[in-house]
């Protein structure tokens, strides 16, 4: 007669099975866990690259369309975590022709009189632009001087020109002729709830707007700058600030120095990388060299470039959170 099972073999059963019942749990909570976080970490991937390729762009056209007569700056740094840009081209919004929807960047013209149109010889076409918000800027086809700034997208005066179109509707950065001026900076407040609440969002404006988000959970920024002091063609000062282009010792910087003396524009960005993670320490920080002042500063730092002293600020309760150093190098080719 077969006989059932005893209750000691029930009981036994139940605990080997809750034993493998609670290894899976655990192993699927820890994969889910590990899941998450690697997402986490490829989206912030991914923003970085978009917002570190506007940046590495609008840094390369620093100065474009700028007449090299101007006294506006065509880069400057207005603080160490931010960042001015003037130039007639917005990478974000692009001018395009009605026709054919192509960008339209420069031409080579020929104007025979102011009010005409201009006769185009290299370059884009500029004779099918939007006529309700665009105009031309013209500078010298020889000196690169301001030549004219025109509202109907006709001719200035007679010459020949190499006219760059740009958005009217936008506020003007530049005293004697129309640029854009875009400018990064730090955001005041962190609204994001998957952010450490101190890091704050690295923002992108252009003209006079209150700026868009590009970069997210930044804990700190740095815009320092390769400087060829003495004129050689060689870099004499690595990561300096701003000032490191006073070449000639008169505490003010001006156009002209900066299209002789920039070499190279740095920035460094210390981000977060994924969420908050309680069974992670941070541990690869110094003290700060300088104490920050501001209460969302924790006093420690991360050393972004050893050979040059460069630190990047982490923030208040930063522990459980993972950080990563971004390096971008870039060389302005407008100036």
């Amino acid at each position: 007669m077969r006989r059932g099972f005893t209750l000691i073999e029930l009981l036994v059963t139940i605990v080997i099975v809750s034993i493998l019942l609670g290894a899976a749990y655990v192993t699927y909570v820890t994969i889910l866990g590990g899941f998450g976080r690697e997402t986490k970490s490829v989206e912030t991937q991914i923003e970085t690259v978009v917002g570190l390729e506007l940046i590495r762009l609008d840094i390369e056209h620093a100065g474009y369309g700028v007449g090299e007569d101007q006294p506006d700056l065509p880069l400057s740094s207005p603080a160490p975590d931010s960042l001015w840009i003037r130039s007639v081209l917005n990478n974000t919004r692009l001018i395009r022709d009605t026709v054919t929807g192509d960008p339209v960047h420069w031409s080579l013209v020929e104007c025979n009189g102011p009010g005409l149109i201009p006769v185009v010889r290299a370059g884009d076409d500029v004779t099918n632009l939007p006529t309700n918000n665009v105009g031309l800027v013209f500078l010298g086809a020889a000196n690169r001087f301001h030549a004219g700034t025109t509202t109907n997208t006709l001719c200035p005066g007679v010459g020949v020109f190499v006219a760059m179109p740009y958005d009217t509707t936008v506020a003007n950065g530049c005293l004697n002729q129309f640029c854009n001026i875009i400018s990064y900076f730090l955001s005041a407040v962190q609204p994001l709830q998957t952010c450490n609440p101190n890091t704050r969002n690295l923002l992108r404006a252009v003209g006079n707007a209150p700026g868009s988000p590009l970069i997210n959970c930044v804990a700190d920024v740095r815009f320092t700058f390769d400087v060829d002091a003495n004129g050689d063609g060689t870099v004499d000062v690595r990561d300096g600030d701003f000032t490191a282009l006073d070449l000639n010792g008169d505490t003010m910087v001006t156009a002209d120095e900066v299209r002789r003396g920039l070499k190279i524009v740095n920035v460094y960005l210390l981000i977060q990388e994924g969420g908050f993670d309680r069974d992670y320490t941070f541990r690869n920080f110094v003290t700060c060299a300088v104490t920050p002042t501001d209460p969302r500063l924790s006093g420690d730092c991360v050393v972004a470039n050893p050979t040059t002293g460069v630190q990047l600020n982490l923030p208040v309760g930063f522990a459980n959170y993972r950080w990563k150093v971004i390096k971008l190098s870039v060389i302005p080719m407008n100036l």
